[in-house]
């Protein structure tokens, strides 16, 4: 990369208005720019990186999401958080999946046990199911790699714009590293959650 810097950003009509959705701005090594990890760490102490990761020693700045996606999130997490708890799991929004400064990732939500290891106090290593709630121009299975080196069970994604969606099941470990993650109908980590017609159902309810 040449440059200190390249941003995207994407505009979507809503309601005759245009709103931006996430705009993620991805930055060189921090040892390529001079000052770059105490702009970093400036964030951090401003609350301002909530979203943010790290792809192998690249940051990542994403911003807040849309009140849409929000409100996306919110459904989800009520909906995830009964039959989570049932089976012993816990559900957070967002959590922080890797190792902090080098590699990781921020899923809108985490389904997890409560004595999954961590890599450092606000960082886990693993999830059972991470779920990841797609903005326009956001490509589908982009993280899959990184869920699949840090096993990672299950994959929700959700398209914001359509609400359509797919739930992916990590391939054995055994076989080999390029497979592709299969597609389900069913959970095997969240009871009642399936997909029908594309779309979620969790215990019979769909997002409204």
């Amino acid at each position: 990369m040449d440059s200190a810097a390249v941003a995207t950003s994407v505009m979507v009509p809503l309601r005759a208005r245009v709103y931006p959705v996430l705009v993620t701005v991805v930055l060189t090594p921090i040892d390529a720019v001079a000052g770059l990890a105490e702009a970093i760490e400036a964030r951090h102490e401003a609350g301002l990186d909530r979203y943010d990761e790290w792809w192998e020693g690249v940051y990542r700045i994403v911003t807040g999401p849309s009140p849409e996606h929000g409100r996306l999130v919110a459904w989800l997490v009520r909906a995830l958080w009964t039959p989570s708890a049932a089976a012993g799991l816990h559900v957070a929004a967002p959590i922080n999946i890797g190792t902090d400064k080098y590699d990781c990732r921020v899923p809108d939500i985490g389904v997890y046990y409560p004595d999954t290891p961590r890599t450092s106090p606000a960082f886990l290593a693993t999830a059972m199911m991470a779920v990841e709630l797609l903005s326009p121009g956001e490509a589908p299975g982009a993280k899959l790699a990184f869920y699949r080196a840090h096993g990672v069970g299950e994959v929700l994604e959700v398209d914001v714009a359509t609400l359509g969606a797919r739930l992916l099941l990590r391939p054995d470990s055994t076989t080999d590293p390029n497979t592709p993650w299969p597609e389900a109908t069913a959970s095997q980590v969240v009871p009642g959650l399936v997909i029908v017609d594309g779309t979620i159902k969790i215990d019979g309810e769909r997002y409204r």
